[in-house]
């Protein structure tokens, strides 16, 4: 997998990345390590069987292994997307810490830091600058 590149209408570049990640909503809990790409506005995970509807309001955690003490990035979402396999959630919110270890995991995973940040300096937050 790699990198999107701009022509496929998208405002993000998605990058390929394996994290654990735990989506909630008011009925379900799916956890997971087994991620496809993360972008500043969504990620896309495989459900292993246990899916939630289009359109369901989530929360979804990003766990980072390897740091002390340990880090969560936290959004909240929606599903946009449902496969056989695949779960796609769109990121609808993120608190300001989150964000920047957000814009972290999209900078040291692309191979082109300087297209991530151009996208990033070109939104306020997940929005295009007005």
């Amino acid at each position: 997998m790699t990198d999107n590149n701009k022509g496929d209408g998208r405002e993000f570049t998605r990058v390929p990345i394996k994290v654990w990640v735990e989506v909630r909503t008011d009925d379900a809990v799916i956890k997971t390590h087994e991620t496809h790409d993360l972008s500043m506005v969504g990620i896309s995970l495989q459900h292993a069987g246990k899916t939630l509807p289009v359109g369901v309001l989530c929360d979804v955690s990003v766990f980072l292994e390897g740091v002390e003490p340990a880090i969560h990035v936290d959004m909240k979402g929606k599903v946009g997307r449902v496969t056989d396999k695949d779960l796609c959630i769109e990121f609808s919110e993120v608190e300001l810490e989150s964000y920047e270890h957000l814009q972290n995991l999209v900078r040291y995973n692309s191979k082109d830091i300087d297209t991530v940040d151009k996208e990033i300096d070109e939104h306020a937050g997940l929005k295009r600058k007005e």
